[in-house]
């Protein structure tokens, strides 16, 4: 089978040949005969930019209320069309439309290096180079529980297993991220590449906060089922949420006790300055700081970071 690569024109520049039949799943994500293969091509719908880069080559969608994914648009050369689209999905990240870029290939290290991630729903057998100099590849893998997302079929008590595994083996996940997609009925990590090891208390506060909050967002029953098994608060407020993690983490045997401040607003404050927006958001994972490397994404991560800081600020009315 073809997958077509096209430049950022919409015209073919080149032509992977994979000896398989693909069939689209979602996401990045095709299904072959014996191989689930992710950054092999997807029907073209949209993407995103930042609102400076519009031109008349875009068809405005929407605006994201992610303040630094900017614009959902469709451009023009490639509706219709199948295959690798030679632009970036988010501008944050490195990712050509339908590829993998190189921050994919940590999934290597998180699988099987020393110390793996053991509650994965995903095997990776091995990497193919889409473009060498642009590092773009695709990946050959295998999902042996089948592919599915927590909200199919919710388990609470097995989500919180997942939670306290990642507390205790020092795993994370990047503290805005939709994790709660990322984690199957199983409660098992379907997107490992992102997550990173870490023992900072502010990664812990950060990897539970992107699970609740997204699991809140996602499915508000669910989010409160969790609670109720876990005598936690099912308050729909920010304050209860950030209270939630700090107990979490005293049932894992994390000493949180000087986190805690006169009033619950006031602890809800230094969690969130102290700790949480200066932890990992998902500009610092594009390609390999996450694991304290230097990368050309780094300044994504601080520019993000110092707008949530002036967010928050206004919000709190400091």
């Amino acid at each position: 089978m073809e997958i077509n690569v096209y430049d950022n024109k919409g015209n073919v520049s080149n032509v992977i040949e994979v000896n398989d039949i693909l069939e689209y799943v979602d996401g990045r994500v095709s299904k072959g005969d014996k191989y689930y293969y992710k950054g092999l091509g997807l029907p073209y719908q949209c993407h995103h930019i930042q609102p400076e880069d519009m031109s008349d080559e875009y068809e405005f969608i929407d605006t994201c209320d992610v303040f630094y994914i900017g614009n959902v648009v469709s451009k023009k050369s490639f509706a219709g069309k199948y295959g690798i689209f030679q632009e970036k999905y988010q501008t944050h990240f490195t990712d050509w439309i339908g590829a993998c870029g190189v921050k994919e290939l940590n999934i290597f290290e998180n699988l099987y290096d020393d110390g793996e991630f053991e509650m994965s729903a995903i095997e990776v057998f091995e990497y193919k180079v889409i473009d060498d100099e642009m590092q773009q590849y695709y990946l050959k893998v295998d999902y042996p529980e089948g592919r599915d997302n927590y909200s199919i079929n919710p388990s609470p008590k097995k989500l919180r297993n997942l939670i306290d595994y990642m507390i205790q083996t020092d795993w994370n996940f990047p503290w805005d991220k939709n994790s709660i997609s990322d984690i199957n009925s199983k409660s098992k990590v379907t997107d490992v590449a992102d997550i990173f090891k870490s023992s900072e208390l502010s990664h812990k506060i950060g990897s539970i906060y992107s699970v609740l909050q997204s699991l809140y967002k996602t499915d508000i029953k669910q989010y409160k089922e969790f609670c109720d098994l876990n005598s936690l608060s099912a308050s729909p407020n920010k304050i209860s949420l950030i209270i939630n993690i700090l107990i979490l983490l005293q049932y894992n045997n994390i000493d949180v006790n000087f986190l805690y401040a006169k009033t619950p607003i006031e602890t809800y404050k230094k969690i969130i300055f102290d700790y949480l927006i200066v932890g990992k958001n998902c500009g610092f994972c594009g390609v390999g700081s996450c694991k304290k490397r230097e990368d050309s994404n780094k300044s994504y991560g601080e520019d993000i970071k110092h707008e949530y800081i002036k967010r928050a600020v206004h919000e709190l009315d400091i």
